[in-house]
C-alpha cells in the first residue's frame, strides 16, 4: 500500500508554469489555489517573472528551499520530463501532470507517457495524469483544477476519476446548484493514470475518516481482481460507486482515444461489481443521484417500498417501474391504513400507493400532506419511501419546511426520495428540504433507480 497523502492532501504545493497571465491554464490554477485558500504554502514556478500574482516565483523547483509535498505541471509535452526530474531532484513527493499529448493521442505520446512511468517508479515520486484539469481537497483549501468552480465546501463523498471534463463541466454544474448540492469534498482526476492508480485511492478513502462514500469514474483498471476483492471489503462500511464506459466495442475503441486506456472485459468486470456489493451507474446522471442519496442517507433494513402521491397517474407509473427495479410494493400496517382513512371519504379505502390528492379537497393540504407522508414515513410495514407530489398553488401550505423537519425527525433512520412536479411551489418546497436528507430527483425512474441502489445495501450499515 502506497501512502498517496502528498498527492491528495498536501501540505505544500509548487506550480511549475504558473502564467501571470490569469486566463491561460498555468495562471487559472494558480489562482484558483489562492482563492481557494490552500492552507499551506504556495510556490510559482515561471523563470521569466519576479512573482505570480503577488507571490515570490521562482525559476525551477530546485530554487525553492522548503520541502515540497505537490508539483502541479502545467507545460508543453516536451518540458513536462525534465520537469518531473527537477521534482524527484528537489524531493517533491508527488506531481500532477495537467499536460495532455501523451498516450491519448498515438504512439509517440504512448512512448512519452512510459517514460515518466519508469522514472517514477525508480525515483519513488508519485504521479497523477497526464491530461488531467488537476485535484480538489476542499479541507485543506486545494483547488487545484484550472476549471474556475463556485464555492466549494468539505462533503463525505471521495471521487477518483480518469477523465478531466467529466470531473469538470460535471462537478462545475453540481457546484453551481443553490440546492440539491452533491457533498463532495475530494476530488482527484488522475487522466491517463500513468502512475497512480484506483487501488492507491482505494486505500486512502478508505482510511480517511471524512470519506463515507466513494465514488470511481473508471475507463480501465490496473488489477480488476484485486480491486474488485479490496472494493467489496471496503464497500461493507463506505459505500462505493462505480461508472465505467466501454461496454460495448465501440465505447472500448473510444475509450482508447480518450485517454489511452486498455480495454477489460466488461462482462466479467460487471458480474465482479455484483459479486462483491459495489453499486454500478449506467451513466453520469445515475452516477451523481446515487452518490447524492448515498452521502447523507443511513441504509434500508429492506426492498419494501411504500409510495405516497398526489396523482393517480404518477402512482401506477410507480409500480410499474418499482417492479422492473425488484422492489417490492408493501402493505400498509392497520395502524397506518387507519391513520390515512382520516382524510379520506369513507368510500374511498387506503392502499399503496397511497393518492391522497382528495385528502386535499376534504382536509386541506397542510393536514393532508401532514397525515399521508407521517403515517407512511412511519409505516412499519415499509423500509424505503417514494414521494411523488403535484405542486400546484392550491396544494401549497407555509408549513412545508416544518412539516417535513417534523416527518424526518420522527423517522431518521428510513430512507425517503422525493420527485416534484410543478413551477414556483416546486422551487419552495425543494428549498424546504435543504438539510434533512431527502434527496429530490428529476423523474420517476431516476427515484426508482437510486431506491433500488440503496435497497441492495439493505442490512449492510
Amino acid at each position: 500500500m502506497r501512502d498517496i497523502t502528498p498527492l491528495v492532501a498536501p501540505e505544500s504545493i509548487a506550480v511549475i508554469g504558473a502564467s501571470t497571465n490569469p486566463e491561460k491554464s498555468g495562471g487559472i490554477l494558480f489562482n484558483n489555489l489562492l482563492q481557494g485558500g490552500f492552507s499551506g504554502p504556495l510556490y510559482p514556478i515561471n523563470p521569466r517573472a519576479a512573482e505570480v500574482m503577488g507571490r515570490k516565483a521562482y525559476p525551477t523547483v530546485l530554487e525553492v528551499a522548503e520541502p515540497i509535498d505537490l508539483a502541479y505541471v502545467v507545460l508543453p509535452r516536451q518540458f513536462v520530463k525534465d520537469a518531473i526530474t527537477q521534482c524527484a531532484d528537489a524531493g517533491v513527493r508527488a506531481a500532477c501532470i495537467i499536460t495532455a499529448g501523451f498516450s491519448e493521442v498515438g504512439d509517440s505520446g504512448r512512448k512519452d507517457e512510459e517514460e515518466l512511468r519508469e522514472l517514477a517508479r525508480e525515483r519513488g515520486i508519485l504521479l497523477a495524469g497526464p491530461n488531467t484539469i488537476g485535484m480538489v481537497n476542499a479541507e485543506c483549501g486545494m483547488m487545484g483544477s484550472f476549471v474556475n468552480f463556485p464555492k466549494w465546501e468539505p462533503g463525505s463523498i471521495s471521487l477518483f476519476t480518469q477523465t478531466g471534463i467529466f470531473t469538470g463541466a460535471l462537478m462545475l454544474q453540481v457546484m453551481s446548484q443553490e440546492t440539491q448540492r452533491l457533498p463532495v469534498g475530494k476530488s482527484i482526476d488522475v487522466g491517463n493514470k500513468v502512475d497512480v492508480d484506483e487501488l492507491d485511492f482505494l486505500e486512502f478513502a478508505a482510511s480517511d475518516e471524512s470519506t463515507k462514500v466513494i465514488g470511481f469514474y473508471l475507463e480501465s483498471l490496473s488489477n480488476p481482481r484485486t480491486f474488485l476483492e479490496r472494493a467489496g471489503e471496503i464497500a461493507a462500511t463506505k459505500p462505493i460507486v462505480v461508472l465505467k464506459p466501454g461496454r460495448t466495442e465501440a465505447g472500448a475503441r473510444a475509450s482508447s482515444s480518450h485517454t489511452g486506456s486498455l480495454a477489460t472485459d466488461d462482462a466479467m468486470f460487471g458480474a465482479g461489481l455484483r459479486q462483491f456489493g459495489i453499486v454500478r451507474a449506467q451513466d453520469e446522471q445515475e452516477f451523481v443521484n446515487i452518490l447524492r442519496a448515498f452521502a447523507p442517507m443511513c441504509l434500508p433494513r429492506g426492498r419494501r417500498l411504500a409510495i405516497a402521491t398526489t396523482s393517480g397517474a404518477l402512482g401506477v407509473i410507480s409500480v410499474d417501474l418499482a417492479g422492473d427495479y425488484g422492489l417490492e410494493l408493501t402493505d400498509f400496517a392497520p395502524e397506518t391504513t387507519e391513520r390515512l382513512q382520516e382524510i379520506l371519504p369513507d368510500w374511498l379505502k387506503p392502499a399503496n400507493p397511497f393518492d391522497f390528492w382528495i385528502g386535499i379537497d376534504v382536509k386541506g393540504p397542510e393536514e393532508a400532506h401532514r397525515t399521508a407522508l407521517g403515517a407512511i414515513v412511519a409505516d412499519p410495514n415499509s423500509d424505503i419511501i417514494l414521494c411523488t407530489l403535484l405542486a400546484p398553488p392550491n396544494a401549497d401550505f407555509p408549513g412545508f419546511a416544518n412539516l417535513m423537519s417534523e416527518v424526518r425527525q420522527a423517522s431518521p433512520d428510513k430512507p425517503i426520495i422525493m420527485v416534484i412536479y410543478g413551477g414556483d411551489v416546486r422551487g419552495r418546497w425543494i428549498k424546504a428540504l435543504e438539510g434533512l436528507s431527502i434527496p429530490v430527483y428529476t423523474s420517476i425512474r431516476e427515484a426508482l433507480s437510486v431506491l433500488a441502489a440503496l435497497a441492495g445495501r439493505a442490512g449492510k450499515d
